[in-house]
């Protein structure tokens, strides 16, 4: 069952694969990465969890706030056009 989700959420990954590439606008895009971000996050914790790792655990924990910091910087950026404001 876990390996299933698992598998699903990789094939929603390619799904939004699509607008990463194709994306109309910047947002678009970062949103897809995002959204890649965190179905993969959920692909590893899934198989830490199937496998019994308690170090992907951290792992996966440690990569969900790098993923959120690097959306406050983008955000931040397309609002002031620059960082450091």
């Amino acid at each position: 069952m876990i390996m299933g989700l698992a598998i699903f959420f990789t094939i929603l990954s390619i799904i939004v694969s699509y607008r990463v590439v194709i994306g109309p606008t910047i947002t678009d895009r970062l949103i897809g990465a995002d959204t890649i971000g965190i179905f993969m996050s959920l692909v590893m914790l899934m198989i830490a969890l199937e496998y019994d790792l308690a170090l992907l655990v951290d792992i996966v924990l440690a990569y969900a706030v790098l993923l959120f910091i690097d959306m406050l910087i983008y955000a931040k950026y397309f609002e002031h056009g620059e960082l450091y404001k």
